[in-house]
């Protein structure tokens, strides 16, 4: 099966982890939801999307909020709107996440119904976080050439990056692995 470990739950420290099969785990080993109903259904990529450092589950060509007090996934982006498609079959992957155009916050590209364009997705949502690029972190950089070159996995950065991080660190020499 697939699973995934980003932070979608202000209310646990670190990473929610889930999968294919089980519930929702809090990095602790902390059983949020026991059942695999309660559990998000989205399970194949993470974007930070939205103004605020959780991350949203990208799902075909879907963008969904984790909401924690219902225990469901909210669309807050609709791919097919625009006639976009993802790859992969049951996975169901863009052909591409990251962090392209610099605010730290991620855009998706995905091919249109006949194959004849790429289209590149940008948030429009305003936020007041301010750190540094994605791209400044090698990790991120090197996840994002093996989405094209292996296994088509979600970018992570070297370090954490969730809701319970400090963004008082605003330079670039105070971020870790720089």
């Amino acid at each position: 099966g697939r699973g995934v470990s980003v932070d979608i739950d202000p209310n646990y420290s670190g990473n929610e982890n889930w999968g294919s099969r089980g519930g929702l785990v809090a990095a602790d080993g902390t059983v949020i939801l026991e059942g695999h109903t309660e559990r998000p259904a989205q399970m194949n990529f993470a974007i930070w999307w939205d103004g605020d450092l959780l991350r949203e589950l990208l799902d075909g060509t879907n963008i969904y909020k984790w909401n924690p007090q219902t225990s469901s996934s909210e669309v807050i982006f609709e791919g097919s709107a625009f006639n976009a498609v993802s790859n992969n079959g049951t996975k169901a992957t863009p052909s591409l996440s990251a962090d392209l155009f610099g605010d730290w916050r991620e855009e998706v590209v995905f091919a249109n119904t006949d194959s004849t364009e790429l289209m590149i997705f940008s948030t429009t949502i305003p936020t007041d976080i301010r750190l540094p690029t994605l791209m400044h972190d090698v990790q991120y950089r090197e996840s994002i050439a093996w989405q094209n070159v292996a296994y088509n996995q979600p970018p992570h950065p070297s370090f954490y990056l969730g809701s319970d991080t400090d963004t008082a660190l605003t330079s670039i020499r105070e971020w870790p692995q720089f």
